[in-house]
């Protein structure tokens, strides 16, 4: 009985006794034994596979068997991506699963994870998560030009396959159906950096799935083709990978045999595949693989594997995307997403960067205006809008980012992590370029009273170089008499850097300021007017703005010592107000007024 899956951690194969376990102890250079994968299809088919050594301690903890493969189109392809998981059997028992590869290697040498290491490390308890305002993940920014990026980076390119001597896991191939050339070199970088690798992918129709639903037959079987669905839908990102085993008592399945996202707890959809093709390259050869039906759910990414359950429904995040094309007509799209800190502000970023490079021309004139509606747990429903035109940087992703970026806040801000129910997005798009710019601005007089108004008058050029003229009265306070007071007028990305400079925002501390941080996003169809002036004492007191403190007041906040959470300011914003454009605006003029002593 040594040799079967007692012993293993917390039982959770007890029931599946019928497969056999050759212990790592047991391994020995020479031993010979077969793989099961598919690499064409949905039949397994088994390939040859001869112990070449093992590297004990390859990881903390951990150890590595390295691999001879040979059969099928191996011997030309080397090592796939997509055969991540594929079962490796010696004298019947299972060894493990295929994980590991040498770049640019001109033999099929494989680096394999004990069965026995995958069962141990993925037998965690579900639900164990980060403490509130402990980041467990990297962080998700966006570029002023909707750029996606990660603080820190979550798989460090270090010099990787140079000489091709380090042993990596085989980088996830994710199957990307709707994906246009466009969207392809925009999100393809994005998620080099997370460890996958975007290729073709299609829908398999009529699938195993289906089939098992009215014969209670798994599905699955080692060496099936499976996968993890990032976005399902009108358009699907599904990552690649290969089943190690299944226990058919309880419905869990185990694969891949290393990371995906590392990301500990997870719930990400399980999906039936279908293997359309094998490519061969001199780096990492792959597999094209189609998408089937939803199957299950994805429960432990580990350090060796991820771990499973057929016929669970897993989290995701509603996101309808309802587009006007400049070509006229209407197309709407209905997807899902995976609900999870890091990964649902890139995938909605993703589905509305394929959207829209499909819907629209990736290149020319052109103006989206978009508009979002995003549902969270306590019932309310956030709205955020804004118009963008080439003349201003990144159009898709900036369009795409608008988006995005609140749904990063809600879920990855340091307060509390705020459920997003849903997301509703409304594009519209036109081939002008509706886009504006700042060529004058003046005062009708630099010398106003206080508790008057100034008149501010501001010219703008619009991209055929027709100017127009508009106006706004702007209060000058009371408290104001005898001072000299700056007016900046400026587009949103200068008002959010004179912002950074100056140090106005502050970290959110509390639920209400994340809300209204979103709703008062500042968007590029406005025009932005600020009086500042300055020797008025300001402060940012728990993540809030406070502007011209009285001395009172400024006295107790020069005595908080509430760790960074108070911060004085030189000057103050005594106004602020905005112009609407139809169009996006850029420039920025700054004014001088003195206001009259009393």
């Amino acid at each position: 009985m040594g040799c079967l899956l007692a012993g293993l951690a917390g039982g959770a194969l007890q029931a599946a006794a019928q497969t056999a376990i050759l212990p790592l102890d047991e391994v020995r250079p020479g031993m010979v034994g077969e793989g099961r994968t598919v690499f064409a299809g949905e039949e397994v088919e088994s390939f040859g596979v001869e112990i070449v050594g093992v590297l004990d301690g390859a990881m903390p903890g951990r150890s590595i068997v390295l691999a001879n493969l040979s059969g099928g189109p191996l011997a030309h392809t080397g090592v796939m991506q997509g055969m991540s998981g594929s079962p490796v059997y010696v004298d019947g028992r299972l060894l493990g699963a295929v994980a590991y590869a040498f770049p640019f290697a001109k033999d099929p040498i494989c680096g394999i994870t004990p069965f026995e290491e995958m069962v141990r490390f993925t037998e965690m308890p579900l639900g164990a998560g980060a403490a509130p305002g402990v980041a467990a993940t990297p962080a998700l920014r966006f570029s002023p030009a909707g750029e996606p990026s990660f603080d820190p980076a979550p798989v460090p390119e270090v010099g990787i396959a140079r000489d091709g001597r380090q042993l990596l896991p085989i980088r996830t191939p994710v199957a990307a159906s709707g994906l246009s050339p466009a969207a392809h070199r925009t999100l393809a970088p994005v998620f080099r950096q997370l460890g996958m690798e975007l290729s073709p992918g299609g829908f398999t129709g009529a699938t195993r799935a289906g089939a098992a639903a009215q014969t209670g037959v798994s599905p699955l079987k080692p060496g099936s083709p499976v996968g993890a669905t990032l976005i399902g839908g009108d358009l699907v990102l599904m990552a690649s990978g290969t089943v190690t085993h299944v226990d058919e008592a309880t419905g869990e399945v185990f694969a891949f045999g290393h990371p995906f996202t590392g990301l500990g707890t997870i719930s990400i959809p399980m999906q039936a595949a279908r293997v359309e093709a094998n490519v061969a390259s001199l780096s990492n050869s792959f597999r094209v693989t189609s998408a089937g039906s939803p199957i299950g759910v994805w429960q432990q990414d580990r350090a060796t594997g991820v771990r499973g359950r057929l016929g669970v429904r897993a989290r995701t995040i509603p996101l309808r995307i309802q587009v006007e094309g400049s070509r006229g007509g209407r197309r709407d799209y209905d997807l899902e997403i995976v609900d999870h800190d890091l990964y649902s502000p890139l995938l909605a970023f993703s589905a509305l960067v394929a959207v829209l490079s499909q819907e629209e021309r990736p290149a020319g004139t052109q103006t989206i205006r978009l508009g979002a509606r995003i549902g969270v747990a306590d019932g309310r429903t956030l709205a955020v809008e804004d118009v963008f035109a080439s003349g201003a940087a990144g159009v898709l992703t900036g369009a795409a980012a608008l988006v995005a970026a609140p749904v990063a806040l809600l879920l990855g801000n340091p307060v509390e992590r705020i459920p997003v129910r849903d997301i509703e997005v409304d594009v519209s798009a036109s081939e002008e370029a509706q886009a504006a710019t700042l060529s004058r601005a003046w005062l009708r007089s630099s010398r106003v009273r206080p508790g008057g108004t100034a008149t501010l008058r501001v010219a703008l050029r619009d991209f055929r170089g027709a100017e127009a003229t508009r106006e706004l009265e702007v209060p000058i306070p009371r408290s104001a008499a005898g001072s000299r007071l700056t007016l900046l007028v400026a587009d949103a990305l200068s008002v959010a850097l004179s912002d950074q400079r100056q140090g106005v925002t502050g970290t959110p501390t509390r639920v209400e300021q994340i809300y209204r941080a979103i709703s008062r996003h500042r968007r590029q169809s406005r025009l932005y007017v600020r009086l500042v002036g300055s020797g008025r004492s300001a402060a940012v007191v728990g993540g809030e703005y406070l502007p011209s403190l009285p001395p009172s007041v400024r006295s107790v906040v020069s005595r908080d010592s509430s760790g960074g959470l108070t911060r004085e300011l030189p000057a103050s914003v005594l106004w602020e107000g905005h112009l609407d454009v139809d169009a996006t605006v850029s420039g920025s003029r700054q004014l001088t007024l003195q206001v009259e002593a009393r």
